[in-house]
């Protein structure tokens, strides 16, 4: 009888507690100032730096913006991973962001801009960051944590690759 509820007590357990991860970047750095640069070869560096350094994150979905340069940053990931890129328009962040809290139990990269990442990070877990103009380096990691009728919401912040200047 106490293998049976134990078991029955797993298996809810499984069922209603899931988490989300949500590794957040700004585009690498770009080759010049045009709207839709490419990345610079400083740049491609730091996107492999960023693919090595999310290798065993097992992500399962990538999510980039419609510009070159945070595809570019991707694409490194998105390959090792064999995964396709799921492009969003950065102008409807509000939408992205809904978008985003529905991917359910997975760990997603999403790569944006110094103006959208911020304002998905607030969005997904009500903390505010920043990212000046000339940040490349910052890795942003929201976890949600949903079970037991409680969500937990976390904000980690750290870097990848070369210090920005």
């Amino acid at each position: 009888m106490n293998r049976n509820l134990f078991l029955l007590l797993t298996v809810l357990f499984a069922l209603t507690s899931c988490t989300t991860r949500y590794y957040l970047v700004r585009h690498a750095e770009k080759l010049n100032s045009t709207s839709d640069s490419p990345l610079s070869s400083t740049g491609h560096a730091r996107a492999t730096i960023l693919r090595d350094t999310l290798a065993g994150k097992n992500i399962s979905q990538i999510f980039a913006s419609t510009f070159v340069r945070t595809q570019q940053t991707a694409q490194p990931l998105a390959t090792a991973n064999n995964l396709e890129l799921t492009l969003y328009r950065p102008d409807t962040t509000a939408g992205f962001i809904a978008r985003l809290k529905s991917v359910g139990s997975r760990n997603v990269l999403v790569v944006g801009h110094s103006n959208t990442i911020p304002e998905v990070v607030l969005g997904l877990c009500g903390e505010t960051v920043t990212i000046a103009d000339d940040d490349f380096d910052n890795l942003f990691i929201v976890t949600i944590k949903r079970g037991w009728g409680q969500t937990t919401k976390t904000l980690s912040k750290t870097t990848y690759g070369p210090p920005s200047p």
